[in-house]
């Protein structure tokens, strides 16, 4: 297979622009050697994506075991399904880092497609860590000297930009740095994001609203970003620092069930 490499029982090739693709099969039994490698690959592109899978939720809970601690909250791991109610099951997010309105955001997500219609929807990413590192030098100063008001929104607001509305609703917020250290990496990366952040502090709305809407638009700038359409037996894991992630409706793609399990910091 032209441009893949093989090692520790591991297959891979590199993805354009970030990440890797992986030929395994996941759910045999993992030695040390493979998870360090393949916690490595995380952490050097961000993004693994594997096909073909068919793991059961404990399977799936062993893989991403050496990366950190399962998060075993039923929110939190547990299936992502169009089949709910909720409104929430099928809207529109917009990018996002997971739990960054806290001090302990996730270290790594990973999602299998369990029962999706083939290519009828997708997750985008966008590198964080990249965005960070060329941005233009005047924007990164900036962004380096400055904090940011942080909020889980309401459902309302979870498809916007939340520092285009000048009081977004909220459940939980506090402040960090707009610019964050990967504690996986050792990099640092853009910590705002279109959903999580609701502005900058320290200056007047329409200003902290016009230097967001420049580091965003280099954050996800095509060259920057990725869309995953998935097919059955997908599985994508990535480092929730390193890469941001958003979706599309999901109105009209069909039925879509994605298995989901969360390693914590």
């Amino acid at each position: 297979m032209d441009g893949w490499v093989s090692e520790e029982g591991l297959s891979w090739r590199a993805l354009a622009p970030f990440g890797v693709e992986i030929d395994c099969d996941l759910s045999a039994p993992h030695t040390p050697a493979r998870s360090k490698r393949l916690a490595g690959l995380i952490a050097r592109g961000g993004y693994v994506l594997a096909r073909g899978q068919a793991l059961s939720m404990e399977q799936q809970i062993a893989l991403m075991a050496p990366i950190g601690p399962i998060i075993r909250r039923p929110q939190e791991n547990g299936y992502i399904s169009t089949d709910a109610e909720a409104a929430s099951s099928r809207s529109e997010l917009s990018f996002h880092a997971d739990a960054a309105y806290t001090d302990a955001p996730f270290a790594a997500l990973s999602l299998h497609a369990m029962d999706v219609v083939d290519d009828a929807s997708g997750t985008r990413f966008v590198n964080a860590e990249r965005g960070y590192a060329t941005l233009p030098a005047e924007l990164r100063d900036r962004l380096d000297r400055a904090s940011a008001e942080m909020i889980s929104p309401t459902l309302s607001g979870v498809g916007v930009r939340a520092c285009d509305v000048r009081e977004p609703e909220a459940t939980q917020r506090a402040t960090f740095p707009a610019v964050r250290l990967n504690p996986r990496t050792g990099r640092r990366c853009i910590g705002v994001s279109e959903m999580h952040t609701a502005r900058l502090l320290d200056m007047d709305w329409e200003a902290s609203r016009d230097l967001l809407g420049a580091v965003y638009d280099h954050l996800y700038a095509p060259g920057n970003s990725t869309e995953h359409l998935w097919r059955r037996g997908d599985i994508v894991i990535w480092d929730n620092l390193t890469l941001q992630h958003a979706r599309g409706s999901l109105n009209g793609v069909g039925r879509r069930v994605l298995q989901r399990v969360v390693a914590g910091a």
